[in-house]
Parts: C-alpha cells; sequence; structure tokens
C-alpha cells in the first residue's frame, strides 16, 4: 500500500505538468491548419474592415465576414488567385495552392 502511495505521489507532479502543457500548448495553432474539409479545401478570413469583397479566381463571393471557421469558402484543390476588394483600398491579391484543409487569410486592407 505505501508503495502505490509513493509511486502515486512520485508521478504526480509529471502528469500535472503534461496536463499543463496539453491545455497551454492546445490552443497555439490556428485550428483550421489541423483538420481536412474532405476533398476541398477552404478559405476562412479575419479581414479589417470586414466588409472587404472576396475574389476567387475572378468571380465574386460575397464579403469576407460571411467566412468563418463554422461557413468556410470551399475551394477545390489547386492553384488559386485571391483577391480582396474595397472602394477607397489597395486591392490585395495573392495566389496560393489549396490542398484539403482550411487556409486562415488574416489581412488589414490598405487606405489609398
Amino acid at each position: 500500500m505505501r508503495r502505490s502511495i509513493a509511486r502515486f505521489v512520485s508521478v504526480l507532479p509529471l502528469a500535472v505538468m503534461l496536463l499543463a502543457a496539453a491545455v497551454l500548448l492546445g490552443g497555439c495553432y490556428p485550428k483550421s491548419q489541423v483538420y481536412g474539409v474532405g476533398n476541398e479545401g477552404g478559405l476562412v478570413f479575419n479581414v479589417n474592415p470586414p466588409e472587404a469583397e472576396v475574389f476567387l479566381d475572378g468571380v465574386g463571393q460575397g464579403a469576407s465576414s460571411a467566412y468563418t471557421e463554422d461557413r468556410y469558402l470551399k475551394v477545390s484543390p489547386g492553384k488559386h488567385v485571391l483577391e480582396l476588394r474595397l472602394p477607397g483600398y489597395e486591392t490585395y491579391t495573392r495566389e496560393f495552392y489549396m490542398a484539403n484543409a482550411l487556409l486562415r487569410i488574416e489581412e488589414g486592407l490598405i487606405r489609398k
């Protein structure tokens, strides 16, 4: 009985440290880069200003604020061109390759 108590007491600090590390590090990576979304990819946005219009391969997709992790913009695998447009701001353009994961776009548009 004393051995089992002693073993428990000696292992307890290690278990507490591992649990604390898991809790602290659990939020250190974007969730969007961890899980796949089937055979498609997806885009989620955090754009300032949030009413910026999203254009994927030249086709309007709506406001960036409409696409969060709960409702992402579905994108087929492969190479694409993304534009964020808003009158009075410089257009943000980016080429990217989509796989079957979520890609988070965090951008602040620059006033003209």
